[in-house]
């Protein structure tokens, strides 16, 4: 799957001056000094990646390297592709949308699943609407 993620990625990259990258909170994630605030450390952080926002990018075979601003300072990101778990280019309406279930390498090298935090009781509900009558 990261192979999959990894080339999605770099032809995103390659068409499209801005686009946003999903990551949910994983182990090995890095977000420089600043880390994870807040809700992040539960609902993952957006990543946006326009001409002025990133530099020195690396796509490697297991991560993504780069140097992003964030309130105007500079941090080194280390990314696993399997934190990755949406890539799309316009929030509002995009025109695309790649959605991945993120991934945690066990000890033994294994691959799993991590919980969709949608799964788990964080206060969110699913509103369902009655159909229209004819």
């Amino acid at each position: 799957m990261n192979e999959f993620r990894r080339t999605i990625f770099q032809e995103i990259l390659k068409e499209y001056e801005k686009f946003y990258v999903h990551l949910m909170p994983h182990p090995e994630l890095i977000i420089g000094s600043r880390g994870l605030l807040g809700e992040e450390s539960k609902n993952g952080i957006v990543l946006v990646f326009s001409p002025h926002s990133y530099d020195k990018l690396s796509l490697e075979k297991e991560c993504i390297t780069v140097n992003m601003k964030f309130s105007g300072s500079w941090e080194s990101l280390y990314v696993p592709l399997n934190a990755i778990s949406a890539i799309f280019n316009d929030p509002v309406k995009p025109e695309f949308m790649f959605s991945f279930k993120p991934v945690v390498r066990s000890e033994s090298g294994d691959d799993n699943v991590m919980d969709d935090p949608a799964d788990n009781d964080s206060g969110g509900k699913v509103l369902t609407f009655p159909k229209k009558k004819n």
